[in-house]
């Protein structure tokens, strides 16, 4: 499938007369638990001609192309993937850590990593974290859920609690998350990662009471945390350089 995937890339770059920068794993499959029939989400960072961005008529920042065969492709122009960082959005900051990549330019992955490092802001991390589990948080009260649904709770619960405790980035991978988990819950966590590896995508499971104690006193207690984390305040002229050098 890698294969196949990096054709597909070098597919978009002609078709469309753009430069690949990074392309990556994104989902499941990157967060270390995915299922027998996930999705292979790929995402990548693209730049245009240094013309096309002095267009009177801006052409799109982003391309998504048509889910086929498990393949789900989608990407960002540098320009945006700049632009959210300012914010301190959360995807870049999980795409260049993704353990399967399909592309990289030479030197990119490690220019990235280091300029993020100045765009880091704890509470919106925090914030979109606990977000994606209050969204999910209903399943977790009903008899039985997806165990997709309950991984997604965990890993995103992980992620905030990893923002805040340590006032870093959280990493990408489930593995490297659960070091926060503790011992009664991170050995029922493990069986389960191995039990999903086996199942399909929409596999029932009955949540244990381990657990759903676990998220439920973990996610009140990040609540009032998140509270006491102060808003970072970014640099925007070191994006405009980052993105110029790029450029040329």
């Amino acid at each position: 499938m890698k294969a196949n995937i990096i054709n597909k890339l070098m597919e978009i770059e002609a078709s469309e007369g753009v430069h690949i920068l990074f392309a990556c794993e994104s989902g499941s499959r990157g967060w270390g638990f995915p299922s027998i029939d996930s999705d292979y989400d790929v995402r990548f960072i693209y730049v245009r001609k240094v013309e096309d961005y002095t267009r009177l008529f801006p052409l799109a920042n982003e391309m998504r192309f048509p889910i086929v065969d498990d393949l789900d492709i989608a990407g960002w122009d540098l320009f945006k993937v700049l632009t959210l960082l300012y914010k301190s959005n959360v995807s870049p900051f999980e795409w260049i850590q993704s353990p399967v990549v399909y592309y990289e330019l030479d030197g990119f992955k490690t220019s990235f990593r280091t300029m993020i490092e100045n765009y880091f802001d704890a509470r919106r991390h925090a914030h979109h974290y606990l977000g994606i589990v209050r969204s999910k948080i209903d399943d977790l009260q009903q008899e039985t859920m997806k165990l997709k649904s309950l991984f997604y709770i965990l890993r995103s619960l992980l992620a905030a609690d990893w923002s805040i405790t340590y006032r870093s980035y959280a990493p990408m991978t489930l593995a490297e998350l659960s070091v926060l988990l503790p011992d009664v819950v991170k050995g029922e966590v493990m069986e389960l990662k191995e039990l999903k590896g086996r199942a399909d995508e929409g596999f029932i499971y009955s949540c244990s009471a381990t657990i759903r104690s676990y998220i439920e006193t973990r996610l009140i207690h990040l609540e009032h945390q998140v509270k006491q984390v102060p808003v970072s305040v970014s640099d925007k002229e070191g994006l405009e350089n980052y993105f110029k050098i790029l450029l040329r």
